[in-house]
């Protein structure tokens, strides 16, 4: 068996604290996506959320556009 040093170990050990450093800074950036995405993902679901009662009221004042319009139309004729 082949002797190794106590040098030999400490390489070993900065290159795998290296590593670990460089999986941590990534594993950071992940987290950070995810999270922002969480945030992204809160915003779309208050806009579903909302978005049929947006279209009723916009509906409802085209209706009365619309209606407003053809009253107005009969009347003065």
């Amino acid at each position: 068996m082949e002797e190794v040093s106590h040098k030999d170990i400490y390489d070993r050990l900065v290159a795998v604290e290296s590593k670990v450093d460089k999986i941590d800074n990534q594993t950071e950036e992940v987290v950070t996506a995810f999270q922002n995405a969480k945030g992204a993902f809160i915003a779309l679901d208050w806009l579903a959320r909302f978005s049929g009662k947006i279209i009723k009221v916009a509906a409802f004042i085209a209706a009365v556009g619309v209606a407003t319009t053809v009253v107005w139309e009969r009347w003065t004729k």
